[in-house]
């Protein structure tokens, strides 16, 4: 009878790692930060809302309804039940008695919707099939590809990308191996990074053949850990001018950790688990790509992080900071949790942006008009956009709405 009940244990306890094993490793479909917020009022450019906690913190967040999304910008008033921010629809409009959802960027946009920003959709060849990506022309021979993270989509970067594409930078942003849309790894499973840095790689063999002379790597959460794999193990790592990472995971067993604590998960639990997915995908927990070295980061890098990110924990950033010293500029930002520097301070994000990248790529700007580059530059796409000119205030969103766009040099 011991036996029997040892064994059922073992099984129980199998059948609960697994199940714990795929919340870390298999794709799931995004969650917003939160649903069904009540819409109480709208009007004069404002909107009401009951029921959120996060839109009474942060400068920005983005709110969907079905058919359309729009952006809430700086807070007006707030009681203990609704909110009051100002608001602008992008697309649609919501009802008053209906619902919203709220998220940290705007999940189902693009370049041109959410950005007004000129952009083909374009396929990066890799060994699985073409990994769907957003090519954004400039007028610079280096170029910026940004990677997004776990369970987030490409739409991730489109905060990010006004302050780029005002410096003259082409952007390049991809998707990688079990995206929706995106082909499908043979285990159609998550590697953390071992298995993504390969799709990284190909974007930027495709950058380099199509004009660019180097690359700056914008990683977003399980983004930054894909662009520490590539480093470490890619031959192209020496076409890096320089890095940029935001709320990085770079020390996946304290993001474990961190999880199973507020999940209250036990101990034996979250060891099985993480044993099920090594055996599963071959990811080291204490390898490289476990936890990121500084001496990975030979080049500079620009390194966002929220000091109340409840995902990522700040203290890698920290160490990473610490230890790479002068390489690398760090901009922590109160009360911001994961991936939302950008939410809470957006001037200072695009402020920081804005004064590091030409210093660290201060390449010359190329003799071509965006039209020549599209046609030089980019391959025909599986389904291209209907693109406009690119506007040069930017989206009514970002700070880079009164920022000029940089013509020379």
């Amino acid at each position: 009878m011991v036996a029997i009940l040892a064994a059922l244990a073992v099984v129980l306890l199998l059948g609960a790692g697994w199940y714990y094993s795929d919340q870390i490793i298999k794709p799931t479909p995004r969650i917003p930060l939160e649903t069904g917020l009540g819409v109480v009022a709208l009007g004069d450019g404002c909107i009401t809302l009951s029921g959120s906690e996060l839109a009474r913190a942060g400068r920005r967040w983005f709110l969907e309804w079905p058919g359309g999304y729009g952006v809430a910008g700086d807070l007006v008033s707030a009681d203990r039940i609704h909110v009051t921010r100002r608001f602008q629809a992008l697309v649609g409009a919501p009802r008053v008695g209906g619902a919203v959802d709220l998220g940290a960027y705007p999940f189902r946009s693009d370049p041109r919707h959410a950005c007004d920003l000129t952009y083909q959709d374009i396929g990066i060849h890799t060994h699985l099939g073409a990994m769907p990506a957003w090519f954004v022309p400039g007028t610079r021979d280096t170029w910026v590809l940004m990677v997004h993270g776990l369970t987030a989509n490409r739409g991730e970067a489109l905060r990010a990308m006004p302050a780029i594409a005002a410096l003259g930078y082409p952007i390049l942003v991809i998707s990688y191996r079990n995206d929706v849309g995106a082909p499908a790894s043979k285990d159609r499973l998550y590697h953390l990074g071992q298995g993504e840095w390969e799709d990284l790689q190909a974007a930027v063999r495709y950058a380099l053949k199509q004009g660019a002379r180097r690359v700056v790597l914008f990683g977003f959460s399980m983004g930054g850990s894909t662009v520490a794999d590539m480093l470490d193990r890619s031959e192209h790592s020496h076409d890096v001018a320089a890095v940029i990472l935001d709320a990085p995971v770079l020390d996946w067993n304290a993001v474990v950790q961190l999880a199973a604590h507020q999940r209250r998960v036990p101990d034996v639990l979250t060891t099985v688990a993480e044993w099920l997915v090594s055996m599963r995908t071959g990811f080291a927990w204490n390898g490289h790509e476990g936890r990121v070295a500084a001496s990975e980061f030979t080049m500079p890098v620009l390194l966002f992080h929220g000091t109340a990110d409840a995902t990522a924990p700040i203290g890698p950033s920290e160490s990473l900071a610490a230890a790479a010293g002068e390489r690398v500029t760090f901009v922590r930002t109160k009360g911001a949790g994961h991936v939302q520097s950008w939410n809470f301070d957006p001037d200072g994000y695009e402020r920081a942006l804005r004064a590091w990248l030409p210093r660290v790529a201060p390449d010359s700007l190329l003799r071509h008009s965006p039209s020549a580059i599209i046609a030089a530059w980019v391959s025909p796409a599986p389904s291209p956009s209907t693109a406009r000119p690119c506007s040069r205030s930017g989206p009514p969103w970002s700070p880079s709405a009164s920022a000029t766009t940089a013509t020379k040099r």
